[in-house]
């Protein structure tokens, strides 16, 4: 069965109005005409199911896009890298890039840097088993601060950058957002800035500055992801 085009639609909608029309301008000189009577209300059915498929085709609502507040840095990502060894970050190489975790007295930080975001995207068994690694290692924490890195995020569906702003969020025990760098303008951007809670902004401001050399601001971005 061929599938209706919404103009076969509107013209159904057409004919269908211009027979209305033409039957209730009968009936004004028909008396007692329980058939035209009839025609006329099956012709209205048909026409008011034409003209709602039709507008439903025809009119299709288009989310618009969110928003974030978001910055962007000057960045060198192999000063990042070499920064979090200095910092006493312990380094776990996986295939999709680096996990560095570090513990501050019940302050537990976990840096992600992703190098292949095709195997991010697709090594889920190994991702499970990272997750899983951070339950002994912040075991005597009381907050979770950590952050997504991303020097890869290209993949063929656009995934990754579309999805990222939806990676940065709060808890009541955990802090956590993500990044990624644009190696054409060598800038970090943030595209999703939250607004911090007093008890996370000393950790998130270590995280930030210290850990992350969030230093050098390029200016505030308003772009759409």
């Amino acid at each position: 069965m061929r599938k209706i085009k919404k103009w076969h639609l509107w013209l159904i909608v057409a004919i269908t109005l211009a027979i209305a029309v033409a039957l209730i301008c009968i009936n004004l000189y028909v008396v007692n005409n329980t058939a035209l009577i009839v025609l006329i209300v099956i012709d209205f059915i048909i026409m008011t199911f034409a003209l709602n498929s039709a507008i439903t085709m025809t009119v299709r609502f288009k989310p618009k896009p969110k928003k974030y507040p978001n910055k962007a840095f000057n960045y060198n990502p192999d000063k990042l890298l070499d920064n979090l060894l200095k910092q006493g970050f312990k380094e776990n190489k996986v295939s999709y890039g680096n996990i560095y975790t570090k513990v501050c007295k019940d302050v537990g930080y976990k840096i992600t840097i992703i190098t292949s975001a095709y195997n991010y995207l697709n090594v889920d068994n190994e991702k499970v088993k990272t997750s899983n690694n951070k339950n002994t290692t912040f075991k005597n924490c009381t907050k979770f601060i950590g952050a997504e890195v991303f020097l890869d995020y290209e993949d063929n569906e656009n995934r990754i950058l579309k999805s990222i702003p939806d990676f940065s969020f709060q808890g009541k025990n955990i802090y956590y957002e993500a990044f990624y760098f644009d190696k054409e303008t060598n800038l970090l951007h943030e595209p999703n800035i939250i607004k911090i809670d007093d008890e996370f902004a000393p950790y998130v401001n270590d995280l930030k500055i210290k850990y992350l050399l969030l230093t050098d601001e390029y200016g505030n971005n308003q772009e759409k992801l």
